[in-house]
């Protein structure tokens, strides 16, 4: 009996470390992502919002590839960065696996847009915010958890100004509230922001 609680107890602290790591990892190493796409997606918005405002042709949507070029060019200036080594765990791979499959249909959804119509700047408003709430999920953290609810229902008016340009703006707007600035809070290790990080034991 004495060995079975021993183990359980040996249990509950592997788990504990290991979202502790995890919680270590996502502090450390993604701000700079969420801030790279992020400053990527607003820009580009901000862009094109002017382009139908003083241009007003269709071919300004063109212009959102930049978003793949921008960010995939920070994201090669990071990756050349000295990143800390640290420990990953399963729960690293499951956000990593989360990412991907977020970042795959974002790309599916955008490619078809421009061959279906859909309002697609709702869709990938959705899929970021629900991206950034699944990570915040996964490893208790909280800025996460909140930022990404918060641009899933900005999203929202995504739909509601569907026909307007003003929709780009609300865009624009979802990742500021759902990457740039978790981001950043991700980034300053301020200890205001750090959450229990204790497994929920179910009685």
């Amino acid at each position: 009996m004495e060995k079975k609680q021993m183990t359980e107890k040996q249990s509950l602290e592997l788990i504990s470390q290991m979202i502790q790591n995890s919680k270590r990892n996502v502090k450390t190493n993604a701000g700079g992502p969420s801030l790279i796409w992020g400053y990527a997606t607003v820009f580009t918005s901000i862009l094109i919002y002017l382009g139908l405002i003083y241009i007003g042709t269709y071919q300004v949507m063109l212009g959102w590839f930049l978003i793949p070029i921008i960010g995939g060019i920070g994201m090669f200036i990071l990756n050349k960065r000295d990143q800390p080594v640290l420990v990953k765990t399963f729960i690293d791979r499951v956000i990593n696996y989360i990412w991907i499959v977020f970042g795959i249909l974002g790309g599916v959804f955008s490619m078809s847009a421009f061959i279906y119509q859909m309002n697609i700047l709702f869709i990938i408003g959705i899929l970021m915010s629900a991206g950034i709430t699944l990570t915040g999920c996964v490893t208790n953290y909280k800025p996460y958890i909140i930022s990404g609810i918060l641009g899933a229902l900005i999203s929202i008016l995504c739909l509601v100004f569907a026909h307007q340009a003003f929709s780009i703006l609300i865009f624009a707007s979802v990742f500021v509230v759902a990457m740039i600035i978790p981001g950043h809070m991700a980034n300053s290790g301020d200890s205001a922001n750090e959450v229990s990080m204790k497994p929920e034991i179910s009685q």
